[in-house]
């Protein structure tokens, strides 16, 4: 073990030196050849390099952090880069477009040039029909309408500008099919709501593209998203309820476990004292439950516990065993005693038990009749509300008609 860790040791330490030195591989020197920098291209980012200055005697005599700009262009490059810039403006700015003289969708109006370097900004001599970022609109045209508009482009580059001026034809939009006739019937809609916007009553077309119509109101749909919040809800509704209810389950379960135990215990102990083993009293109190239940008893939950200790115990399960899986399926103090008390008296032969089992049992009726004070106490809690409504109640029954009588 000693030697594969310091195997381990050598290999941390090569592999770190190894990454170092591919680091300072990848970091590179400055690109300084004859005490030369070169300067990024115009669109390319900037850099920093940081630079040795050696004097004669091959001593450094500082370092210093460069930072790098790209170069600026000169005018001439400046200008021919505005030119390249407009060509390649007048084929992407048609989009979907034949041509600038029958535009029909909308257009693509760049920011920048490809390059990054030169800045657009575009002006409409008609916002209302093309916008800034090239959206046409052009849905109430009529199918022969057209309108010209002039967009002005200014490039600009530093200190340098330069304005372009581009003419287009607007034409209606082209619709094939479903579209086109939802477009011109939105387009019928608008012309009567907007005309005579006085009139009380707005007359729909009964006519459109020469084909009678006819109108039916929708309601208005309902978002799915209600849908997914409902059924987000609702399912944790579902997931809180039943949580409650197992909660609620094993509240009741442990309280009706700690109500039958002086009732358990008590039989036991009459059992015991009668001459019986412990495994015949225990035998004996499960075939008493079972015939009841055959008559119409309720269900008991300690008395369903002893019943399935009594078929472990049948089918060759140990009595220690028995009674302390018992105990753990109960999971009471009361009864997880009361399994070590029967588990003891297996072992050891204890001649106590009887005494032991009364003592429990009068503790066991002391705690009953606790819990049966409390539970009054909860139910007068829960008859007060009713209560005070039916004094409310009587109280209006007998002040109405006397008021009224007043009256009179």
């Amino acid at each position: 073990m000693k030697f594969k860790k310091m195997g381990k040791i050598p290999l941390i330490i090569i592999v770190s030196v190894a990454l170092a030195i591919i680091s300072v591989c990848m970091s590179g020197m400055p690109a300084v050849i004859d005490g030369v920098i070169k300067r990024p291209e115009p669109g390319e980012d900037g850099s920093n390099k940081y630079v040795d200055v050696i004097g004669e005697d091959g001593q450094q005599i500082a370092s210093v952090n460069l930072e790098i700009n790209p170069r600026i262009m000169s005018a001439d490059e400046v200008y021919e880069s505005f030119d390249r810039a407009y060509e390649d403006v007048i084929v992407t700015m048609l989009g979907d477009n034949e041509s600038c003289d029958y535009v029909t969708g909308d257009l693509v109006l760049p920011e920048k040039d490809k390059t990054g370097v030169i800045e657009f900004a575009w002006y409409s001599s008609d916002y209302q029909l093309v916008n800034y970022n090239g959206k046409i609109n052009n849905r109430g045209f009529d199918e022969s309408e057209c309108k010209d508009v002039s967009l002005k482009l200014v490039m600009e580059y530093e200190d340098y500008r330069s304005e372009y001026e581009i003419s287009v034809t607007v034409y209606a939009p082209e619709y094939n099919g479903k579209a086109g006739k939802q477009a011109r019937v939105e387009k019928a809609m608008e012309d009567v709501l907007n005309n005579n916007p006085t009139d009380t009553d707005i007359n729909l077309p009964e006519y459109i593209d020469g084909e009678k119509v006819t109108y039916e109101e929708q309601d208005k749909p309902v978002s799915p998203v209600i849908f997914l919040i409902l059924g987000g809800i609702a399912a944790a509704v579902v997931v809180i309820s039943d949580r409650k209810k197992e909660n609620d389950r094993i509240v009741r379960r442990k309280r009706e476990l700690i109500y039958d135990y002086s009732e358990v215990v008590s039989k036991l102990t009459l059992l015991l004292e009668a001459g019986m083993t412990t495994r015949m009293a225990w035998h004996k109190i499960v075939c008493d439950y079972k015939e009841k239940v055959k008559g119409g008893d309720m269900k008991r939950p300690v008395y369903e516990e002893m019943c399935t200790t009594d078929y472990n115990i049948q089918a060759g399960i140990s009595e220690t065993k028995a009674y302390e899986q018992f105990g753990k399926r109960c999971d009471t103090r009361e009864y997880m005693k009361l399994a070590t008390l029967l588990q003891t008296n297996i072992r050891r032969g204890t001649k106590e038990l009887s005494s032991l089992l009364e003592k429990e049992a009068e503790d066991a009726f002391e705690k009953r009749k606790n819990m049966a004070r409390v539970k009054g106490e909860e139910a007068t809690t829960r008859l007060l509300m009713p209560m005070m409504l039916m004094l409310i109640t009587v109280m209006m029954i007998i002040m109405i008609p006397a008021i009224w009588s007043f009256r009179m």
